[in-house]
């Protein structure tokens, strides 16, 4: 039993020891120690605007101390990287993290605004497959929900750019017919129900507007004047919501920004088409627009306009302040570079080549410039992109350690339970062999104390016998089977032979023979007149067991006094002390006897 409680007492040790050393993945602590307090979705985005890394650096410590959900954490991370730090591979990796968060996929409108971001990101880095792979996602995760189809003209949109940025118009085409065909089903649908629908009607003035673009890239001008025709119409039922806050109304400004560049559209356009009345009149229109001179798209038509009127005095008017300076928060951008072209171009067509050389090489430093910073983004982003592998593959680690863990923890735990039903087995034997031993000494004890009175009360029989009657004369050759006839015809026992029996036994008992190990048939023979022939039926008749197995009882039952008598003797001694020739066969036969050991015979007795 000391053994038993060793072994899991170790047991118990390796359960609670700790595996390998799970190595943490903290980030470097590059700001103030942050409250709780602060460590919210609302307050990492407004972080974000003006510090991404302290906003990425809130993320992980949310992370750390378990303040927001995953799917939220990576969620983040994703628009970070792809809005603020423009790291939209980056993005991308933990947009997929996000959608196999169980969270996300068990809620749609979740799963779907993911793969809506990711498709977004995957057409900037042109991963065309998977943002067609995702959009079609997209599509499975409304029909598996039962939504309404017409909620599916995000995805053809998305299908329909990616397509046009592989350099496949028509499939582009058929796939932005979807989606104008799907949002246009949405706005009725809403429209019929009460329900607001400025926000489809933005939707669908974006759709035609980037239609309206292709077409133009494609030459198919007719065509594109009718996709713009299709944003005025936009426009005007969007006019009597203008003046009020989303989603029931739309606000003054983006109203008369989609106004504004409707009819900056529709002058460009005329203009191309050889109409130039009604380009004239259509960009008079655009002028009067409060928005005019400080709406980006405006200006870009404005000079597009002057560009293809062959205006350059009025475009060189119009674009030279977009090459100041001062007018960016950064001096190196895209757009400070194409008014530097444009400027270049709208010189030379004017003949002041001078002027046109010194734009086109500001224009070439700033080409130089956004290059090398390209190159450092790219570097920098796939820098991110190695760190952040690597942090998945010590988080995959951790997990795989974990699971090691929670592995040899279930074992050891199954081990431990199989251990307790077999110690609770192994005490209720134990209980059982104790009671049953205690039965079996009791009877060992009430036997012995029988057989004593039984030999005691021989005796006195024999006195009186003897006392009584003539000695009984025999015929000695004859008992020792020189008579072998008789023999032959004497089988069963008779009351004679029992006589015989007892006196024998009372010899061998009294004398204590039995305690010789060399003890023999022959040497019993002297004792009696029964011939040899004889005495195995006669042992077998009235003690019930042949020669050996008489003798060994007679030895056992000696050795029960001795175990009782004698608490200090050792088995072996008692072995010894019987007749027995080794304690191994003392042991078996005792076993076999009474259905217990020496020792546990012993140890009924305290």
């Amino acid at each position: 039993m000391v053994k038993f409680y060793n072994t899991l007492f170790l047991l118990l040790i390796c359960l609670f020891l700790p595996g390998k050393n799970i190595k943490q993945v903290h980030c470097t602590p590059a700001y103030d120690d942050i409250p709780d307090s602060l460590l919210t979705v609302g307050e990492i985005r407004k972080t974000v605007l003006s510090d991404p890394d302290k906003a990425l650096y809130m993320l992980d410590v949310a992370e750390e101390r378990k303040l927001l959900p995953t799917y939220q954490i990576n969620w983040t991370r994703a628009q970070i990287y792809g809005s603020a730090k423009n790291m939209e591979r980056v993005a991308v990796k933990w947009g997929k993290l996000v959608l196999e968060d169980d969270s996300v996929r068990n809620n749609t409108q979740y799963y779907f605004n993911m793969c809506k971001n990711l498709v977004e990101s995957m057409i900037a880095t042109g991963e065309y497959e998977e943002a067609i792979r995702y959009a079609r996602s997209m599509i499975d995760v409304i029909d598996r929900a039962g939504k309404q189809k017409d909620n599916n003209h995000n995805s053809y949109w998305a299908i329909a750019r990616v397509y046009r940025a592989m350099g496949n118009p028509e499939e582009a085409y058929k796939a932005m017919e979807e989606a104008l065909q799907f949002c246009r089903q949405q706005i009725e649908r809403k429209r019929g129900m009460g329900q607001p629908v400025v926000s489809d009607e933005m939707k669908l003035y974006l759709y035609y507007q980037n239609l309206s673009e292709w077409l133009c890239e494609d030459g198919k001008l007719e065509e594109a004047l009718e996709a713009v025709c299709e944003m005025q119409a936009c426009v005007e039922r969007l006019r009597p919501l203008k003046g009020g806050a989303y989603p029931l109304q739309i606000p003054e400004k983006a109203f008369l920004s989609r106004e504004g560049v409707v009819d900056g559209r529709l002058a460009n356009l005329y203009v191309l088409l050889g109409q130039a009345g009604k380009g004239r009149e259509w960009f008079a229109k655009m002028r009067e627009n409060p928005l005019v001179d400080s709406d980006p798209e405006m200006i870009r038509l404005e000079i597009d306009y002057y560009e293809d009127m062959r205006q350059y005095g009025k475009l060189i008017e119009k674009a030279l302040p977009l090459t100041d300076v001062a007018l960016y928060e950064d001096s190196i951008s895209v757009r400070r570079k194409e008014a530097c072209l444009v400027l270049a171009d709208a010189y030379l067509r004017s003949g002041k080549k001078e002027e046109s050389v010194v734009y086109y090489k500001t224009a070439l430093a700033l080409t130089d410039s956004l290059n090398h910073r390209n190159n450092e983004n790219h570097a920098l982003e796939m820098a991110t992109l190695l760190d952040t592998r690597e942090k998945e593959r010590q988080i995959e680690l951790q997990v795989e350690e974990l699971r090691w863990h929670r592995v040899v923890t279930s074992v050891v735990a199954g081990v431990l339970a199989l251990v307790g039903v077999i110690f609770i087995l192994i005490v209720r034997h134990s209980r059982i062999v104790d009671r049953k031993n205690k039965l079996m000494a009791q009877q060992i004890d009430l036997y012995l104390s029988y057989r004593s009175e039984l030999q005691v009360a021989r005796e006195r029989i024999r006195q009186l016998e003897d006392m009584e009657e003539e000695p009984v004369t025999f015929d000695v050759d004859g008992g020792i089977g020189n008579d072998r006839e008789a023999e032959a015809v004497k089988v069963e026992p008779d009351d004679g032979d029992r006589k015989y029996f007892e006196e024998l036994d009372l010899k061998i008992r009294g004398e204590q023979l039995f305690l010789n190990p060399d003890l023999t048939r022959d040497m019993i023979l002297r004792l009696t007149p029964v011939g040899k022939n004889r005495i195995s039926p006669l042992l077998q008749a009235f003690a019930g067991e042949n020669f050996n197995g008489y003798i060994n009882s007679l030895r056992l039952e000696y050795s029960l006094v001795l175990l009782k008598d004698f608490e200090n003797y050792t088995v072996e001694a008692v072995a010894i002390d019987s007749g027995f020739n080794n304690v191994r066969t003392y042991q078996r036969i005792f076993r076999e006897k009474y259905g217990m050991t020496p020792a546990e015979y012993r140890k009924t007795l305290k």
